[in-house]
């Protein structure tokens, strides 16, 4: 088995009397996708902010390799390999959707301080910029300005500027909010591509049972900011615990 790529330590936050997140130990690998569900409330997103470093840590660690990351800000953790998506997209809006992309290869390879060099001295920047827009089929709207695109092509347009910065690790929150039964089978088929390189690792917090039974090769549960439940899907949706706290008759159903 190989080493964990992720591991959050007692991780624990709490606004006021009230603990969002309860002493969460969980070690995450290269090669797996993980999906953590829970009801509303339960800590979910809360959880992947204490990773990518949006909320500070009561108490608890994170290591990224081995190394402590915990009082990083979330620029040193994009730079230790942690790539984030949120559910509502991050884009420059006014920029056309290869200059959004080129922006992020720019970033990454360390040249982000050139950003108002002439585009034709880019060349190597904007043909690997190309490639990711290839790669998440949205070469026919290259051109347009962000803002333009349609939701799903927005959500498409993050998992590529999230690739663009080859990140160890992915996040995704709920990668199909908000999305038509339409675009939604497109970001997943990209995160399902996503899979296919082993060094990789990717966590997905999702409500969607249809979503989970697809992509998991593993999930956890989070009830009231505790995990209750880590495993194989098979395993963790047909134990009792799961079904009384979350998937009731939807799973009876299935």
């Amino acid at each position: 088995m190989s080493h964990p790529s992720l591991v959050t330590e007692d991780l624990t936050i709490r606004f006021g009397g009230h603990v969002a997140v309860n002493s969460v130990s969980c070690e995450f690998r290269p090669g797996e996708l993980t999906v953590i569900v829970g009801p509303n409330g339960a800590g979910k997103t809360t959880y992947f902010n204490l990773i990518s470093g949006q909320l500070p840590v009561s108490e608890g660690r994170v290591l990224k390799d081995g190394i402590e990351i915990t009082k990083m800000p979330p620029s040193a953790r994009a730079h230790h390999g942690i790539g984030r998506a949120f559910q509502l997209t991050n884009l420059f809006p006014k920029l056309t959707v290869l200059e959004n992309i080129r922006l992020a290869v720019q970033a990454h390879s360390g040249q982000s301080w050139k950003i108002m060099t002439r585009v034709d001295s880019l060349t190597e920047l904007t043909a690997k910029a190309e490639r990711y827009l290839e790669a998440t089929k949205l070469g026919n709207v290259a051109h347009l300005p962000a803002t333009a695109l349609p939701h799903g092509d927005q959500r498409k347009l993050e998992v590529a500027l999230l690739m663009a910065m080859e990140p160890d690790i992915y996040m995704f929150d709920e990668p199909t909010a908000g999305m038509s039964l339409d675009h939604a089978p497109d970001v997943l088929d990209l995160i399902a591509e996503l899979k296919h390189d082993h060094s990789k690792t990717i966590l997905l917090v999702e409500h969607k049972m249809d979503v989970v039974r697809a992509l998991a090769d593993r999930i956890i549960v989070l009830h009231n900011g505790a995990l209750i439940a880590d495993g194989a899907p098979d395993e963790v949706m047909s134990s009792q615990i799961v079904r009384d706290v979350y998937l009731g008759k939807s799973t009876e159903a299935a």
